[in-house]
């Protein structure tokens, strides 16, 4: 067996993270971890690759062995040569500023000769097809981008146990096609995958069994046909994402009173970074109304985030306007007027407890009590923001962002890290601001999520965007729009 975990027990201070693990994999085989937010994925995960207890403190009881190494007692250098790991925040796991630097730094590591290590580059850069962004500085990466290279980076060890973090989280609809190609690939070289997810239409092809957690035990281990055997209520009840994104409900859509909505205008936008010789973003002309929802997708480093910056005031604009109601904004305006929950919520979680994160600015603190229902906050109130799970601190981020009472809310990827329970009520409480005539937009590539949520799509390409597109009901989805746009 790659790995064993026998009567495996871990406890933070006191509170259980996992409880009874009994897991044996096989060479090859490929398992799916899945659950609600907070079920027990990572930290099963940070179990394997040996970080409990080398880098997160805990008791822990039982027997781990990967390759036949006792996990507890091998030194981590040696383990991490035989175990790959992309994190579910790649940018904690990044130790260079250029990315090949980064993709060779493990080979370094393990003192492969400099041939080697060249060879080893050219052959996964192809295979991840990332050869354009070798000489590209880290911090200058969209966020998918990232997510890549850390996989690539993972890889470059040709590790005999490869473990996964919900890595599809910030990848667009072809890169998350790209990622399946590549798993499929590496499983049949013979290595062994695990990963913890959240979205699960892309795995079905590729999963050997699911594994459901509930409250950090192993409740069922599932062979892939029982597991896409479960009816709709079944997975729902269990907090579990779509697996079949074609067969998705769209959300029915009100008739817009045009006429009454606040309107936010965009004429002639174009932004460009300093040093840069050419706009990276380009807007001619928008109009967007309190009360739409909008879905701003584009393939990974299309601009989305630049864009959501640039609405916000957080990034200078080189020409243009953006005017409410005919009114043109100073760069104080649009920060005053808008609240934006960033693609890593980590740097804008700053409080002892998460009740006093969410009354920081809170601009509607009358919502408090129904938010922190809606979210299952309160059991985390008196919790320290940074001892969450990636999905609790998702839900904090955007329950503050609900309570700010700010007029324009833009979201930067708020499903990553969430399942479906909480996804579906980040979308209800979206339609209580839309109802609100307050102006949403939503940057994703979760396109279970934008079904659900989304009035319309507004779409940029490399910097450069399309026309504001209405999702109708009676003549296209979003399965099918992506399909046919982002190739």
């Amino acid at each position: 067996m790659v790995l064993s975990l026998t009567n495996t027990q871990v406890t933070f201070d006191t509170i259980t993270g996992l409880t009874d693990i009994n897991l044996k994999v096989a060479p090859g085989e490929c398992l799916v971890l899945c659950g609600k937010s907070g079920c027990g994925k990572t930290t099963l995960t940070r179990l394997i690759n040996g970080l409990i207890p080398e880098l997160f403190e805990g008791e822990l009881a039982g027997d781990i062995t990967v390759a036949n190494m006792d996990t507890q007692t091998t030194p981590i250098h040696e383990l991490s040569a035989i175990v790959g790991s992309v994190f579910q925040n790649p940018k904690t796991q990044f130790f260079t500023m250029d990315v090949e630097s980064e993709l060779a730094f493990a080979c370094e590591n393990l003192g492969l000769p400099r041939e080697e290590m060249l060879s080893r580059l050219q052959e996964v850069a192809a295979l991840f097809e990332i050869e354009h962004l070798l000489q590209r500085q880290m911090f200058d990466l969209s966020g998918g981008e990232k997510q890549l290279v850390a996989f690539a980076s993972a890889y470059m060890i040709q590790p005999k146990l490869l473990v996964l973090d919900e890595p599809s989280s910030n990848l667009d609809f072809t890169a998350i096609e790209k990622i399946k190609r590549i798993l499929l690939k590496v499983k049949t070289l013979g290595c062994t995958i695990i990963i913890a997810e959240h979205r699960l239409y892309y795995l079905q092809e590729l999963a050997d069994r699911f594994l459901l957690l509930v409250a950090g035990e192993i409740v069922h281990a599932y062979e892939t046909s029982e597991f896409l055997a479960l009816s709709v209520s079944q997975r729902e009840a269990f907090g579990l994402r779509s697996l079949d994104l074609a067969q998705l409900p769209q959300k029915e859509l009100t008739t817009e009173e045009l006429g009454k909505l606040p309107t936010l205008n965009i004429s002639d936008l174009a932004v460009r970074y300093p040093k840069a010789k050419t706009d990276t973003l380009t807007i001619p002309s928008a109009t967007f109304l309190g009360g739409q929802v909008i879905g701003i997708v584009g393939h990974n480093g299309a601009g989305k985030t630049t864009f959501a910056k640039a609405l916000t005031g957080l990034l200078k604009h080189r020409q243009g306007q953006i005017s409410r109601n005919g009114r043109p904004l100073t760069v104080k305006e649009q920060i005053n007027l808008s609240y934006l929950v960033m693609q890593d919520v980590n740097y804008q979680l700053f409080c002892e407890t998460v009740r006093k994160e969410l009354l920081l600015k809170a601009g509607k603190p009358e919502l408090f009590e129904e938010v922190i229902e809606v979210f299952q906050l309160r059991d985390l109130l008196d919790r320290h923001p940074m001892s969450l799970s990636g999905g609790q601190k998702q839900r904090v981020a955007i329950a503050t962002a609900l309570l700010s009472g700010k007029e324009l809310i833009i979201l930067d990827e708020p499903t990553s890290g969430l399942d479906h329970y909480h996804m579906t009520q980040v979308s209800q409480m979206i339609a209580y601001l839309q109802s609100l005539k307050v102006f949403v937009l939503i940057i994703s590539h979760d396109v279970e999520f934008i079904q659900q949520t989304c009035s319309h799509l507004f779409q940029l390409d490399h910097g450069v965007s399309g026309e504001l597109q209405r999702l109708k009901t009676d003549e296209r989805d979003v399965y099918t729009y992506f399909k046919d746009n982002f190739k």
